[in-house]
């Protein structure tokens, strides 16, 4: 069996998971000797997964809507002409205003 490096799974529910599902993804990657795995979730983990996450810390890292916005932001000049027009973003400036 080819074993790889890393694992992905994007789960697109808008509730938090659980951790059922953080269960199955370390199935997986054992069962594909995956070292690393990113388990994405826009709806966030709920307590527990959290808590079983942090136990796979070198192994397994959460990603909520708020980590996937920020790479977005942050790497999005280096996207491709064609990723940048299936994910159109303007940069817009504004003023600070001092208190």
């Amino acid at each position: 069996m080819e074993s790889w490096k890393e694992l992905t799974v994007l789960y697109r529910a808008c509730t938090p998971a659980d951790v059922k599902v953080l269960r199955e993804l370390q199935g997986v990657m054992s069962k594909v000797r995956a070292e690393q795995g990113l388990f994405v979730s826009w709806g966030g983990y709920n307590s527990e997964a959290r808590k079983e996450a942090k136990d796979a810390f070198f192994t397994i890292r959460l990603w909520d809507q708020g980590n996937i916005l920020h790479e977005i932001f942050k790497y999005y000049e280096k996207f491709d002409d064609e990723l940048k027009a299936e994910l159109p973003l303007k940069r817009i400036w504004g003023l600070v205003v001092e208190e």
